[in-house]
């Protein structure tokens, strides 16, 4: 078969031949029609990621949407080295069906962002209905992605936080914060709405803006717990390069805060990922969810690589 293989750290992959696939137990394989690069993908070619393989050459791409040999569309996941999702055929761990009104382009480009954006929400923090939710970083993608999860999964006020708050304006966010503002009117700003109550913040930001929104926190929390409090609840699902955080233990000790992470390393099981991706594709759907993307050729993606790795930028490759 035709793959996008990397054969050495560092280098643009390139479409050549690869051996065919044989399922191993509990998988399935899928006749590939469509593989978004992630930026995961870029990351582990350069061999930077915590998923990188230790062994070389392999196939790209964890995810992508294909038929099943009885000709049903599926969204799948596949992460068996030395096979990816990039390329003719792919064993796939799990699948969820897609709906007949969802494109297989865009269920590409979709499901894997959002499950990114609806793990912290929907597993680490845990969130119930009626919540206040504030996402630090609205504006990139998964961050846009994270304001719609938030109120899809029956947040009552979600708060949105940028450095660009002005192209937020169409994602239906409660209220807006400016991320650009001046540190001490930051933290102003952020201690205003902490005495309104927040619950749960998603975080996409970490270092400097974190730190403050912290301080914030502390300062304004002079609720006392209860047995049935859950606390105010911070997941940050940052980049692993994302820099320090200067924490003072004052703010675990004296606050309702618990800070916690979300990836790869707790990430939940299959079966728990195909009913996100169940509830995600039903809300593509019902038309709740869209995002843009390019789609290109597979056989073209060593045209289109550098490229993928942009922000913002989501290139979907297609099987001709």
């Amino acid at each position: 078969m035709q793959a996008v293989v990397q054969h050495h750290f560092g280098e643009t992959p390139r479409f050549t031949s690869f051996k065919d696939p044989c399922p191993s137990d509990g998988e399935v394989i899928v006749r590939v029609q469509a593989a978004v690069i992630r930026p995961a993908d870029i990351a582990i070619a350069k061999g930077l990621h915590s998923c990188t393989p230790s062994q070389l050459p392999f196939i790209c791409g964890r995810d992508g949407v294909g038929r099943l040999e009885d000709g049903r569309r599926v969204y799948f996941r596949t992460g068996r080295c030395p096979f990816g999702a990039m390329a003719e055929y792919a064993p796939a761990e799990w699948v969820a069906p897609l709906p007949d009104d969802v494109g297989s382009a865009v269920a590409a480009a979709l499901v894997g962002p959002a499950l990114t954006a609806w793990l912290p929400l929907a597993m680490r923090a845990d969130i119930e209905p009626g919540e206040t939710v504030l996402v630090l970083g609205a504006s990139g993608l998964v961050g846009r992605l994270a304001v719609q999860a938030a109120r899809l999964q029956g947040a009552a006020r979600v708060i949105a936080a940028s450095r660009r708050p002005e192209s937020l304006s169409a994602l239906g966010a409660d209220a807006l914060i400016d991320l650009g503002q001046p540190p001490s009117v930051l933290q102003h700003t952020f201690a205003t709405f902490a005495e309104s109550g927040i619950d749960v913040v998603i975080d996409f930001v970490w270092g400097e803006t974190l730190e403050l929104l912290l301080a914030a926190l502390v300062q304004g929390d002079g609720m006392p717990a209860s047995v049935f409090d859950r606390g105010i609840r911070i997941v940050t699902a940052v980049d692993r390069g994302a820099g320090c955080l200067m924490l003072a233990p004052g703010v675990l000790r004296d606050s309702r805060v618990q800070l916690m992470g979300c990836g790869p390393a707790n990430h939940p099981p299959g079966g728990y990922l195909k009913t996100l991706a169940d509830d995600i594709l039903a809300c593509a759907s019902d038309g709740d969810l869209t995002m843009d993307f390019e789609l290109e050729s597979m056989a073209n993606v060593a045209d289109v690589w550098s490229r993928a790795g942009r922000q913002g930028t989501r290139i979907v490759l297609t099987v001709d």
